[in-house]
């Protein structure tokens, strides 16, 4: 055990001469301590790295710099609000595939949205159906349409939905229609032509 302390001493020194040396070398014709002049450098230097572009943009006198950076909303954790509209089902080439289009009506970001649909035949049997899962959060407000896609079979008879999200439960309200979301981004007002 004396062994292993000695050389913990003995690193630890090491580590500490290494690092004096280090700093001492950058300010060997400064009469300021060593450690004021890394920390102001590192400061700036970092605050920097963070804002490139609003250096640039201050050059230009133009834009703020909270429109530049990305907006993170967190994700959403138990249950997340949804609108869809009435699901589409229509045969194309073999398949049975399923449309629905669906509007985050929660106040956060829906990470890992998934959509299931379940198939039975007349005799209440299950028949194979599909899931897909949205790879990028579901903004609070964003319109998206999930494609559902099963083989034909004429055993189809009924099919069924079910939404979860990656952080929980969704509470999936069917509406007539949903927002358009160019008309959102105008403030609301519709245009005629």
């Amino acid at each position: 055990m004396k062994h292993f302390n000695l050389v913990l001493v003995i690193a630890l020194a090491g580590i500490s001469v290494t690092a004096i040396g280090c700093t001492g070398t950058e300010n060997a014709g400064s009469s300021e301590p060593a450690a004021e002049d890394t920390a102001a450098p590192a400061a700036g230097a970092v605050e920097e790295a963070l804002t490139p572009a609003a250096n640039t943009n201050d050059e230009a006198g133009s834009g703020d710099e909270a429109e530049e950076r990305p907006r993170f909303i967190a994700p959403m954790r138990g249950i997340a609000d949804i609108a869809h509209l009435r699901p589409e089902t229509k045969v194309e080439s073999g398949d049975v595939v399923t449309r629905i289009t669906l509007q985050n009506r929660a106040t956060g970001a829906i990470a890992g949205l998934k959509v299931e649909e379940f198939w039975w035949d007349k005799a209440g049997n299950p028949l194979p159906g599909d899931a897909q899962r949205v790879a990028q959060p579901l903004m609070p407000g964003q319109v998206i349409t999930i494609e559902l896609r099963v083989p034909r079979d004429n055993r189809m008879s009924q099919n069924q939905y079910k939404f979860t999200h990656a952080n929980g439960e969704i509470n999936a309200t069917l509406v007539p229609e949903l927002p358009d979301p160019e008309t959102e981004e105008a403030g609301g007002e519709e245009t005629q032509s």
